[in-house]
């Protein structure tokens, strides 16, 4: 099968590349924004999802049995920044994905997020109401429903991501560790709470779900829920940081654009029912091995 990814120069896109390589059972497609390039053997092709002419075009050409659509404006504060873009980028080319995939009945599997919930309770199941607080989670929320009329068309909620391969730009997680190698302290939010994934584990359960048939919504989340503080404490035990450096700060003592829900962990059930083997390690171990 062929398999555009989408958002392949990012840090999750680039994984799931190396991945779909390695397995060598697709032929691979990879879409990377504005990034030229190869990605391993991977010709990256630049195509701008806020073009609408560009991706009509690259989809015929590709011609792709299914897409994993992993790109996106994908900061909160990118998309504060820039609403209109945001729109282009993380809605209306989701539209145009799911549009094509389904008049050609195509498989479909969008990255969506946990910022989709309020942050009111803990362990968010799949049916749960979503209301947004972040203008990036809008944006998910909205191109949802498009994913979700497309018979072949799934979405697959992502918690906080974290271990990015070294060839990627350093995210929260790795300029964090960073910061604490130097022996810099830094406080992070004791009130806050996600169920971080592994990279690894998230490209793994992908791939998996794009070979599927599920629909519908899944999550994609850890086992533990973790704040961002006993986040950072355990990634810095594990890499033989001293922990004293992670310093404990709260939602309200930071100076935030907007609101930040406070928790967004997610209930895996329904992924333990699908793939009961995948293997999602707890944090200190995914850093002890260096996994990504």
């Amino acid at each position: 099968m062929r398999i555009i990814v989408t958002g392949a120069s990012g840090r999750l896109g680039s994984v799931l590349v190396d991945r779909l390589v390695r397995l060598g059972r697709h032929e691979v497609r990879a879409w990377s924004g504005t990034t030229e390039g190869t990605r391993g053997r991977i010709p990256l092709r630049p195509v701008d999802l806020a073009d609408a002419r560009a991706v009509d075009g690259a989809l015929d050409e590709d011609d792709p049995g299914a897409i994993l659509h992993a790109g996106c404006l994908s900061t909160a504060e990118a998309v504060r920044r820039e609403p209109e873009r945001a729109r282009a980028v993380n809605v209306e080319a989701t539209w145009r994905l799911a549009q094509w995939a389904s008049a050609r009945g195509r498989r479909l599997v969008f990255t969506s997020t946990d910022l989709v919930f309020d942050g009111s309770r803990s362990w968010y199941r799949e049916d749960d109401p979503a209301r947004p607080v972040l203008a990036y989670g809008q944006t998910k929320l909205d191109a949802e429903a498009h994913v979700a009329a497309s018979p072949g068309g799934l979405v697959a909620r992502l918690s906080l991501l974290f271990g990015a391969p070294a060839s990627a730009a350093p995210d929260f997680f790795a300029q964090a560790l960073a910061t604490l190698r130097r022996g810099e302290p830094r406080s992070f939010f004791v009130d806050e709470f996600r169920t971080p994934l592994p990279y690894s584990a998230a490209a793994e359960a992908l791939l998996r779900l794009v070979e599927s048939d599920a629909t519908g919504i899944v999550h994609l989340g850890g086992r533990e829920r973790l704040s961002r503080f006993d986040l950072m404490r355990r990634a810095a035990a594990a890499s033989g940081i001293d922990p004293a450096l992670v310093l404990p700060g709260r939602r309200a003592d930071a100076a935030l654009a907007e609101p930040r829900p406070a928790d967004v962990s997610l209930d895996t059930t329904r992924l333990d029912g699908l793939f009961p083997d995948l293997e999602r390690p707890p944090v200190a171990a995914v850093v002890a091995a260096g996994s990504s």
